[in-house]
């Protein structure tokens, strides 16, 4: 019966900290912004979004690394050349590529399988 009771607090405790915040995380990214040309990508570091670039209008080299993770779907579509765009205030992270943007809206896992769109 003990070791139930303790999986069991363990379970809670799980669901405890694995809980999201949509709107902190929200905030957060509507805060983020960047916009560099790609000199190394993200692939080639171990953390887990992190781009060295630099500034298309000051030419001053950078590095970008995005702490909410949510980046990190998009990692293996930036190419050294590629351009990197988060505006502040949108919710939005652009790749532009030589001949296409992609863009790639955010959203909120909400824990229950599904994805929320906060604006």
């Amino acid at each position: 019966m003990s070791i139930l009771k303790l999986f069991s607090g363990l379970i809670l405790c799980f669901l405890i900290i694995s809980c999201v915040d949509c709107e902190r995380s929200r905030n957060y990214i509507l805060d983020d912004e960047c916009n560099l040309v790609v000199i190394i990508p993200p692939s080639k570091y171990p953390n887990l979004f992190k781009i060295k670039g630099y500034d298309p209008i000051s030419k001053e080299e950078k590095f970008y690394e995005d702490g909410n993770r949510w980046l990190d779907f998009y990692k293996r579509e930036i190419e050294e050349g590629d351009t990197i765009v988060k505006k502040k205030g949108e919710l939005i992270f652009y790749i532009h590529k030589k001949d296409t943007i992609i863009a790639h809206e955010w959203l909120c896992y909400d824990g229950d399988g599904k994805h929320t769109y906060v604006k």
